[in-house]
């Protein structure tokens, strides 16, 4: 018997049946009730409440939807924390199969996922999409990945793995070519993610290469701290050695930890490419958030992952910003991203902690606190396209539109759409028509 199923709780099912928690919006039923109920017998129901037997999970979720409740109430509240993936799912009242189903994903790969924590590559929103096709938050989710078996033994191998090809090749001498492709210890990491030979490669000759850029530095300082013949400059030497052994060892431990996070959450060119544009239109996560308009950050934003883009809509228009997690992964991963895509755009970091829009493209809606901008790429395009005499008309919804002066990025906002004939005259091309940049 699996510990899914065996955390079921007798009692929680009784008190549950009897209403023992005296709610006001159920009443209690007899054994016979609910058996009827769940298409059980009476001698089944009072079977699962003494513990003589234990429902498979269909018969949990069958059970718990006569109740009014969750599965989860039905399961035992002190073995939760030590829940992985399958007991989760279970605990739910799901089936395996049920899952794949919903996922539209073969078995093996949600078999890999549940027993070894692989997530599959093609699928960047996997984590999400099984977080609902369970029932649970992501979090929760990622949790009782962490507690699956596989995953526990895959981190601690990597990071003996992570160790050996640092002592292999941080400390080597020569110009900076990362690990090769044909070492074991290589092979060994690509086979534990799941993940081409190549692209692991890059990844590691990007991590390991961070890797020695503070080994370089550590080394830099210790020849001060040995030769120095200045006593205080030598005391200085001798500190920044010690920090730089600290800071070495640190960044050595947390590679095991990037690289499970990354592999988890890794999105594909474009994906990183919005997130990149939402982070240079809002890079600062303190203070008033900026929410992108999301017709003019791309055709189809389903691609935007959801634990990393917050969304809301004011008056039909689609608003996204970079999420907690979303600013953490772009900050983390651009040098990542970088190593991996070299031709697409990097975020530009933060200056001084000011906004590196300076109030280009931002706007607010009549009777609305929320700032919004045009994201960065899309307003430049706009400015490559219209001569310095012409003014752009964006619409955002219905009943508001944009007024976009090239020369200055100035921005306006026009209440209730106006007609051909009411558009001022600059807002028309040579042949008369309007000029509208659309969404494209």
């Amino acid at each position: 018997m699996t510990r899914g199923l065996a955390d079921f709780n007798p009692s929680a099912l009784r008190a549950h049946r009897m209403n023992l928690h005296a709610r006001a919006t159920r009443k209690a039923m007899t054994a016979e009730e609910l058996a009827q109920a769940v298409g059980a017998t009476k001698a089944q129901i009072l079977a699962y409440e003494n513990g003589r037997q234990v429902p498979d999970p269909q018969r949990i979720r069958a059970l718990a939807h006569a109740l009014g409740v969750h599965p989860w109430f039905l399961m035992r509240a002190d073995q939760q924390a030590e829940w992985t993936v399958a007991d989760v799912r279970r605990a739910c009242g799901l089936r395996a199969q049920d899952v794949v189903g919903v996922l539209g994903i073969s078995p093996k790969i949600y078999r890999r996922f549940e027993t070894e924590g692989i997530v599959p590559s093609r699928r960047p929103q996997f984590l999400d999409e099984a977080a609902n096709a369970i029932g649970v938050q992501r979090r929760m989710l990622e949790q009782a990945m962490d507690r699956t078996p596989a995953v526990r033994l895959r981190r601690r191998r990597v990071a003996e793995l992570v160790v050996q090809l640092a002592e292999r090749y941080v400390q080597a001498q020569g110009p900076w070519h990362g690990p090769d492709a044909t070492d074991p210890d290589v092979i060994e990491l690509a086979a534990a993610y799941g993940r081409p030979l190549a692209r692991t490669r890059r990844v590691m000759t990007y991590e390991l290469g961070r890797l020695r850029q503070r080994y370089a530095r550590g080394l830099r300082e210790r020849v001060l701290a040995d030769f120095e013949t200045d006593r205080a400059r030598q005391a200085r030497a001798q500190q920044s050695v010690v920090r730089s052994d600290v800071m070495f060892t640190r960044g050595l431990t947390q590679i095991p930890e990037r690289l499970e996070s990354f592999h988890r959450n890794a999105q594909p060119s474009n994906v990183w490419q919005l997130l990149v544009d939402l982070y240079d239109a809002d890079a600062v996560p303190r203070g008033e958030p900026l929410w992108a308009v999301g017709k003019f950050l791309t055709e189809d934003t389903t691609v935007l992952p959801p634990h990393l883009v917050d969304q809301q809509s004011i008056d039909d228009i689609t608003l996204y910003k970079l999420s907690a997690a979303g600013f953490a992964h772009v900050t983390q991963f651009a040098g990542l991203y970088a190593a991996l895509h070299p031709a697409t755009r990097q975020p530009q970091m933060p200056y001084q902690g000011t906004l590196k829009t300076s109030g280009r493209g931002v706007f607010t809606l009549p009777n609305q606190q929320v700032r919004l901008v045009i994201p960065p790429p899309y307003l430049e395009g706009l400015q490559k396209m219209s001569p310095s005499s012409r003014v752009r008309v964006l619409e955002l919804s219905p009943r508001f539109f944009l007024t976009v002066h090239p020369s200055s990025l100035a921005v306006t906002v026009l209440v209730n759409p106006l007609s051909d004939a009411d558009l001022p005259k600059s807002l028309f091309d040579r042949d008369g028509e309007a000029d509208s940049a659309g969404s494209g």
